[in-house]
């Protein structure tokens, strides 16, 4: 096979062509990211076109979401429905007299033939071809109607369907960019498909082929679910005189137990539901651009900018990738504490914050804000996405907590011990020593004194420590306990370890 840049030359124009049948899914972002990709990566230019033809499965809302999410993970597009452009409009049912014109043009030479053949007259033929144990007809029996009994059949008013009428024999061949093949199909084996319904809406077959020409399309990514529609295709370009683009049909992401593809039926596969968690979009993006397309065998992380430079169609793999759920949850953690700032990560985080009932009227900046941060800067090594900052901070903002007493008086020391201990660190940090309040210092911090505790009580040095998690946070697992302590500040640390002492003595 000829290297990539052999087989692509001259200006790129790509285009994503969503369906508003439903939200959209992430198998459909990684389509449009990869057709993003390669315009970017030949200097050519991404549109973004509506295909909806299909009234009956049109969902409200869906058109918008389609665009926030590619918006979200980062996909602009030269042109489309909300910015317009030269080949406008972008929504295929304001283009429905270009198709209709065309599907005349096709019927008028030969190519295709108006059917006035019934659903139920189908459905009839299909049942006795399965009776007989034989193929469903391939040919509607319209196919050769004479022009006598065609104009016969107009004659009535009936509505009729513009059906392709391919050739009996012969084969159409063309090479996949992402299969790095040619592939060669039967005419024999392919249906005379409808073009044009009878309510004068195109399908996808006739839609996508014209638009795709008259919007300069030169090479069509699309899901590998349309690789078998593309002789259909082809003979549409050919009896219409027209070069076709070069294809690329990309293989599915699987669900992560391999059993299908994901789909916009899924509803942990919504994109949008990956934003109100509070995924990372360039982690998204990062993670997207790896199903299916690598840079090398080892090379994770990579910025936007650094995939739109590497991507290339020749390492996009033929084979189904499989949605990995652990690998995106790890790649956002990757994103959250080595390449964001904390800063960037605190202004990310503060709406998931305030949606919690945090920090309402905080201004970037402010005491409250900078307490924000500080706690923030503690816990994010703890951070996989930004929807779960309310809960790992919720300690920080509590002005009371709820203790469990279980988890209070630990294990392996009396209730009584406990109760020295907190006396003991109470009267301990309220001391001049701790005046500063410069806990986290190794050699200054109270934990030494503690240590030296725990040997005088005889416990375990956790057995000491762990009770004063517990009453500064309310749980057993938190960040290092004295920069836990530091950030909460003393006022607020001391009256915690008071509300604890007094509950364990009430015990």
């Amino acid at each position: 096979m000829n290297e990539e840049r052999n087989e692509i030359t001259g200006p790129v124009r790509t285009r994503f062509a969503p369906s508003p049948t439903g939200f959209l899914h992430v198998g459909g972002v990684r389509t449009a990211m990869f057709s993003w990709l390669l315009a970017q990566r030949f200097g050519g230019e991404f549109l973004l076109r509506v295909e909806d033809t299909d009234q009956k499965r049109f969902v409200e809302g869906a058109e918008q979401n389609m665009m926030e999410s590619l918006r979200w993970v980062g996909i602009a597009w030269a042109e489309g429905p909300d910015v317009g452009g030269p080949h406008a409009p972008y929504r295929q049912s304001e283009r429905l007299p270009i198709y209709q014109r065309y599907a005349e043009q096709l019927v008028a030479q030969g190519d295709a033939y108006q059917s006035w053949t019934s659903p139920a007259e189908l459905t009839v033929e299909r049942e006795a071809a399965a009776a007989a144990h034989q193929p469903p007809p391939r040919r509607d029996r319209w196919r050769n109607a004479t022009p006598e009994q065609v104009a016969a059949q107009e004659a009535t008013g009936q509505r009729f369907v513009i059906r392709l009428k391919l050739p009996e024999e012969g084969s159409v061949v063309f090479y996949d960019l992402v299969k790095k093949d040619t592939i060669t199909f039967d005419y024999s084996g392919q249906d005379d498909i409808v073009i044009l319904k009878s309510d004068g809406f195109p399908t996808y077959h006739l839609a996508a082929t014209v638009d795709d020409h008259l919007m300069g399309i030169t090479h069509v990514m699309r899901a590998e679910e349309w690789l078998a529609s593309t002789p259909k295709h082809l003979f549409i370009y050919q009896s219409l005189g027209w070069q076709p683009p070069a294809f690329a049909h990309v293989p599915n992401i699987l669900r992560p137990d391999g059993r299908g593809k994901m789909s916009k039926r899924d509803g942990d596969a919504s994109t949008e539901q990956f934003w109100t968690k509070g995924y990372l979009p360039e982690a998204m993006f990062n993670y997207l651009a790896l199903q299916g397309w690598s840079y090398d065998d080892h090379t994770e992380i990579m910025t936007v900018a650094e995939i739109s430079q590497r991507f290339s169609l020749d390492r996009v793999q033929p084979s189904p990738a499989r949605w990995n759920l652990e690998k995106l949850n790890w790649m956002n953690s990757q994103y959250i504490n080595h390449v964001l700032t904390l800063d960037d990560l605190a202004r990310r985080s503060l709406p998931f914050m305030q949606s919690g009932g945090y920090l309402k009227d905080v201004v970037e900046g402010d005491e409250e804000y900078l307490y924000y941060r500080a706690a923030l800067e503690l816990i994010k090594d703890r951070l996989k996405l930004l929807g779960e900052a309310p809960d790992l901070l919720s300690y920080f903002f509590a002005d009371r907590l709820q203790y469990d007493t279980t988890l209070l008086l630990g294990k392996g020391i009396t209730a009584e011990q406990v109760a020295a201990v907190l006396d003991h660190t109470i009267h301990l940090l309220q001391s001049d020593q701790y005046a500063a309040w410069h806990l986290s210092d190794k050699e200054m911090g109270p934990e030494a004194n503690l240590r030296g505790l725990a040997a005088e009580l005889g416990v375990k040095v956790g057995s000491v420590f762990m009770p004063i998690r517990v009453a500064i946070t309310g749980r057993s697992q938190s960040p290092g306990l004295f920069e836990t302590a530091e950030v909460l500040g003393k006022e607020r640390t001391l009256f915690r370890l008071r509300e604890a002492l007094h509950q364990v003595q009430g015990q």
